[in-house]
């Protein structure tokens, strides 16, 4: 299960783990990032719109991203809605912990052999590993201001 806090059962995404995929295009989630509850297995995925990642949620996470969406005016709510629904695929964890991704998704994010799964704390992203590495260099300079903003 996603780390949680035990007054709130918000799940957590921390970490950075390297996994395979394997042969049908499967990858297994980091066990403290699976559901306890059976209703929980279901998670969106979504190409990034900032990165050349897969960004994956949860169904409470696409539920705040629908409700700030519904505060936008009409045509650009209709817009942004569209866009996710052709975008975003619905998966189900199956009972070893593993998600399948789509072929179109591993063609366009170049995910073969391994991948790399970062927690974005209530989200998470699969990354082709190779890109991960390379986004880290220009990442790390670009928010080392922000967490010290941030006391960290």
């Amino acid at each position: 299960m996603a780390d949680t806090n035990q007054n709130n059962a918000t799940p957590v995404y921390v970490g950075e783990f390297c996994h395979a995929i394997d042969g049908k295009n499967r990858i297994t989630i980091p066990a403290e990032w699976r559901p306890t509850e059976e209703k929980e297995t279901e998670l969106f995925l979504i190409p990034s719109s900032t990165a050349n990642c897969l960004t994956v949620m949860p169904r409470h996470e696409l539920d705040r991203v629908r409700t700030k969406a519904a505060a936008l005016p009409g045509a650009q709510r209709t817009a942004v809605l569209r866009r996710i629904g052709a975008l975003s695929r619905q998966v189900t964890l199956d009972k070893h912990g593993r998600l399948s991704l789509p072929d179109e998704f591993c063609k366009q994010l170049k995910f073969s052999g391994n991948v790399t799964l970062s927690g974005v704390v209530e989200t998470f992203e699969i990354w082709n590993t190779e890109e991960w590495t390379a986004a880290q260099v220009v990442q790390k300079a670009d928010s080392a201001a922000l967490l010290a903003d941030l006391g960290l």
